[in-house]
């Protein structure tokens, strides 16, 4: 699983965030928060998580046309206060009292496996206003509990099943419980999609911290500075997968594809899928897919028709042929991307990699190999197709950790230069000497096809210190030691 980060400090102050402090993201949602009300979180926790939520309103540009937020609380049922669909929800006022009037009594005992399937499938409904296109996100605030026998791998289905709607889910760790082990462990692996999707609420100095935190793994955005690409996703749909695996690993997809600006002037996406054969669901050259919601129509509606064996080798040959040419809409203006997203390696007789891996080179088009399971089994076949832009993890349900640096790795951006370091101090303590300053391309570093800063890396500078002192009688000075050479 990807590394997950937690940060120490202990919460110490609150303090409501202003709207006219806060930094409104530009970032489009829907955005779920799902709030343990159960008496283990403890009493004293509830002003400490409203005044988080709060702070991520105040935050978000809530509208019609902007980000939509829903509402759900649980203890011993789950209830969802507001849907996606409510219009009257589409400004902050409304939803910071919703917050303010749903957050209060507490209640035992907890049914977390009941929060995440409301969440499933009632919150993220088609019918209550969720919208293709855009980009979903779950904050869940709880301490791990839940009643006991509820949590087992059917509750961890349902955060596959998110996962496979293109929800990405956040998880706030509230209260002492969420410190020991056995609860540790399911938000733990709830919290997968990336190293910072894990927040212990108590590991924060005060609410802006925390705030700062959560809104930043809640919408990364590597893509803000790209032009636009052409970019193919190769899916394996082979039996291995089995169909739980297969949904999962769409809703990867669905959560790249939300992320990206698609347009007919901006990105373009192609698809294939591929077992024993290839099918092309999907070209460059397709104008009704010029929009983010038409191509997340498209992949959600992909059903999980299966088979065997696997040949990667008639995929690559698919998008290098159907594709990345003229005749698939390969503009040759934007940088060309492929992401191939597999299980295993190919069958056998497979055509060998190194005679198909060079005709995309020759396109310029950057591949990025992602494998799904352990990574000798691949006996370097990732390597063959995607060189040194390979990720590999363990299960399905990890797939979300790799989100930004895919992400990363499609889109391309120009690098920027770092402010200029402070002056080094003068190299000598007396008379001339010299001074440096640096700077580095990594705000941000190029992307994908991006390019590199232009200008000095370092710069020197002559420099002054006082007089140095006279030597008075040479004598003082003693011969240097003589090196005696074999």
């Amino acid at each position: 699983m990807g590394k997950k980060m937690i940060l120490g400090f202990v919460f110490l102050s609150l303090g409501i965030l202003s709207t006219a402090s806060a930094k409104v993201s530009t970032c489009k949602l829907d955005l779920g928060l799902v709030v343990d009300t159960t008496r283990s979180i403890k009493e004293f926790n509830v002003p400490k998580v409203k005044e988080v939520l709060q702070q991520i309103i105040q935050r978000l540009d809530i509208s019609e046309n902007g980000t939509h937020v829903s509402l759900e609380t649980f203890a011993f049922e789950s209830k969802l206060h507001n849907t996606f669909a409510n219009s009257s929800f589409y400004n902050k006022a409304s939803v910071l009292d919703l917050v303010s009037s749903s957050i209060n009594q507490l209640f035992k005992p907890t049914r977390l496996d009941l929060a995440l399937k409301t969440a499933k499938y009632q919150m993220f409904a088609d019918e209550n206003g969720k919208r293709p296109g855009v980009r979903k996100a779950l904050i869940l605030f709880t301490d791990g509990r839940s009643h006991p026998g509820s949590v087992d791998e059917d509750f961890f289905l349902e955060v596959v099943g998110l996962q496979s709607k293109g929800v990405r889910l956040i998880v706030v760790a509230v209260g002492p419980d969420s410190r020991r082990q056995k609860f540790r462990d399911v938000l733990e692996r709830m919290a997968v999609g990336g190293k910072d999707e894990l927040h212990f609420l108590d590991d924060f100095a005060n609410s802006k911290e925390a705030t700062n935190a959560i809104t930043k793994s809640l919408c990364p955005n590597p893509c803000k500075n790209s032009k636009g690409m052409d970019v193919a996703f190769l899916v394996d749909r082979t039996q291995s997968l089995g169909q739980s695996n297969f949904y999962a690993l769409k809703g990867f997809v669905l959560q790249i594809v939300d992320a990206l600006n698609i347009s007919r002037n901006a990105t373009h996406v192609g698809i294939v899928l591929y077992a024993k054969h290839a099918d092309v669901i999907a070209t460059f050259a397709d104008e009704k897919l010029y929009s983010n919601i038409a191509v997340h129509d498209l992949i959600d509606k992909i059903p999980a028709d299966l088979s065997h064996p696997t040949r990667t080798d008639r995929g690559l040959m698919a998008v290098n042929n159907q594709l990345f040419t003229a005749e698939g809409g390969d503009r040759p203006d934007f940088p060309n991307v492929l992401i191939v997203l597999t299980d295993g390696k190919t069958h056998p007789k497979s055509q060998p990699f190194k005679e198909i891996t060079p005709l995309l080179q020759e396109k310029a088009v950057r591949i990025v190999a992602v494998g799904v399971g352990e990574y000798q089994d691949f006996e370097g076949q990732l390597e063959e197709i995607g060189g040194e832009n390979v990720y590999n993890v363990n299960n399905f349900d990890e797939l979300p950790d790799l989100f930004e640096d895919i992400l990363k790795e499609t889109c391309s951006a120009d690098g920027e230069f770092t402010d200029w370091s402070l002056w080094s101090d003068c190299d000598v303590t007396c008379g001339t000497g010299k001074q440096e300053r640096s700077r580095t391309c990594t705000s941000p570093s190029p992307q994908g096809y991006g390019d590199a800063c232009a200008g000095k890396r370092k710069e020197a500078r002559v420099c002054k210190e006082g007089s140095c002192p006279a030597v008075s009688d040479s004598s003082d000075i003693s011969e240097p030691e003589m090196l005696t050479e074999e």
